[in-house]
Formats: structure tokens, sequence, C-alpha cells
């Protein structure tokens, strides 16, 4: 497993298939085309906020997703590009996407290797049998591919993006 990641570390390269977010009246327009998206392309343009989420659909992740799609625009207004990751393949982030309208970028990490990078992968026990999942982890990352702000215990999904949205703030020094 990777090194645990911390605040003023660069932020691992990725590269993954991925599905676009929700746009009303309209399929997403990676539907019918593979796209991938690489963290390397926000460099210089835009900041990015990457959460880590164990499933589609779960009730947790659903909680944490739909909060962080309500912030979403909020997010855009200041340049910053809100990105989620599981091990989840396109085929379900786009089901997941249509039926909770979410407007941001679900990222597939069907081969584990970018939760790998990132550290963000935990054993637990399972009724007496070890299990490795995703541990849910937000990473705010700037223009510069710096990381900024990291989130491991995540306790409260209805708030965490509001938490999200004020460190970008203090860190843009907005």
């Amino acid at each position: 497993m990777a090194d645990k990641l911390e605040v003023g570390d660069r932020a691992p390269n990725f590269e993954l298939p991925a599905v676009y977010g929700y746009k009303p009246g309209a399929t997403s327009p990676s539907a019918e085309q593979d796209v991938v998206v690489k963290l390397k392309d926000y460099e210089g343009k835009k900041w990015v906020v990457l959460a880590f989420y164990l499933f589609d659909a779960s009730p947790e992740d659903t909680k944490a997703m739909v909060c962080f799609n309500e912030w979403n625009r909020k997010f855009r207004t200041k340049e910053v590009e809100l990105m989620a990751c599981s091990w989840n393949g396109v085929n379900s982030h786009r089901q997941f996407i249509e039926v909770y309208q979410m407007g941001f970028t679900l990222l597939a990490d069907e081969h584990k290797k970018v939760t790998e990078q990132y550290g963000v992968i935990e054993e637990i026990d399972d009724l007496g049998q070890m299990v490795k999942r995703v541990h849910r982890t937000t990473f705010i990352i700037d223009k510069t591919g710096m990381i900024r702000a990291i989130w491991d215990n995540i306790e409260d999904f209805r708030e965490h993006p509001k938490e999200v949205w004020e460190r970008i703030l203090k860190e843009k020094g907005l």
C-alpha cells in the first residue's frame, strides 16, 4: 500500500475512465463515447475536489454524493472541478448519475490503482474475514497539483460539502 498522502504533497496523477454528470433533458455526454479523465488536464486551470467513496447507490455514499451534488454549482463558480471515485465501473456510474441526477464526474477505478496511489484502501474485518475497501476520503487539489486539504474521517455527510466549500474559500483567500 502506498504511503499516506499529506497536505503539501503533490497529488498523484491519474488517467481513469469516467462518466460526466447528468444534464437535464439529455443523456450523459459520456454515455455514447469512452471518456478518460486525467488529473494533469486540470493543472494550471482549475482546483479539484476528489472524493473517494465505497459503492454507487449504497445508503451512505448516496447521501454523500447527493449532498456534494447540491454544492457543485457553488464549486464551479470558484473554478473548482468536483470528481468522485470508486471501484465501480462506468456502467454502474452511468446509472448512479442518471438515477440521482448528479452533475459532476464519476471516475471508475476498477483496477484499484488510483485508490492505491492515494492511500485510501483500508482493510476491515467483515464477519471474521479481512476484506479491502475504499476508505471515504476527500482531497482538495490546487491548480499546481498540490494537496491543500484532506478529510479521511468524515462523520457527517450532509455537512461535509459545506466544510470543503469553506476550506476552498479559505485556501483561495476569498
